[in-house]
């Protein structure tokens, strides 16, 4: 009760303010009732290295009324030595605590990953499935984050590394 009482108290705060420099009320409230909106962007991240080469690995989504909606991967790739034919995969999980996590999704790559910056999303057309156009929803009430796995293109045996993102 107390956090609507303070939300109450800057809402009142604006309009007293708009009020007293000319300004109109209205957009000032509309501004601060808007400040917690449900559907906001966010981003998990992790990354991982083998022996120089790196992937740091970054899942953008939003939360709907019911869902963590996932709607861009996106992974930088660097680190001396490694090539233009790296592999990354991926999984959208939800930590079950028990065991198990079921998977939601999965994107593999083809054989030609270039150094550098790549995503995925719904308009992807390399290799494996794209992001459906509504997102991959893992319901609200679990703990959702991302798996990835890299294998580093480079002379020789090439180095392999795994990581997740943090729960969402």
């Amino acid at each position: 009760m107390a956090f609507i009482t303070f939300r109450t108290s800057i809402a009142a705060l604006v309009v007293a303010g708009a009020a007293t420099t000319g300004l109109a009320a209205l957009p000032a409230v509309a501004a601060a009732s808007g400040a917690t909106s449900a559907s906001a962007m966010g981003t998990a991240s992790g990354s991982c290295s083998k022996g120089g080469p790196y992937i740091n690995f970054t899942a953008h989504y939003h939360n709907s009324s019911r869902y963590h909606v996932f709607t861009k991967f996106s992974w930088t790739i660097g680190g001396s030595g490694v090539r233009n034919k790296n592999n990354v995969e991926f999984r959208v999980k939800h930590d079950n605590r028990l065991g198990h996590d079921p998977i939601y999704w999965t994107w593999k790559s083809p054989d030609n990953i270039r150094k550098g910056y790549s995503e995925v999303n719904s308009g992807t057309q390399n290799g494996g499935n794209p992001v459906p156009r509504s997102g991959i929803r893992v319901p609200k009430n679990k703990a959702a984050y991302v798996e990835f796995k890299a294998v580093f293109d480079k002379r020789g045996t090439d180095p392999r590394c795994a990581g997740h993102t943090r729960n969402v």
